[in-house]
């Protein structure tokens, strides 16, 4: 199983609304059954991105993991600082 199968399995298995509710309009406006257009994650105010690095991309991802431990940081906090200072940038 998948690390993303097992997070979708785990998710779920832990909703307010698989446990109790049962509303299946809850679960199309999940990411888990929509992805690219969700509302909540199991019933949670999450989002989520999954980033794939493949082929001459692996560089990029060798680069940030570099640059993420020189600075101190774990991966998803040092491309969330990244992302944060380039919005900064776009809106100046």
């Amino acid at each position: 199983m998948t690390s993303a199968n097992r997070a979708k399995s785990w998710s779920c298995e832990h909703c307010e609304n698989w446990q109790a509710i049962r509303k299946k309009e809850i679960c199309l406006s999940c990411y888990w059954a929509y992805p690219a257009d969700y509302a909540h994650v199991a019933m949670r105010q999450v989002r989520r991105i999954d980033l794939i690095w493949q082929n001459k991309e692996v560089g990029q991802y060798e680069k940030l993991k570099s640059d993420a431990k020189k600075s101190g940081q774990a991966i998803p906090n040092f491309i969330k600082q990244l992302i944060k200072k380039a919005l900064k940038l776009k809106n100046t």
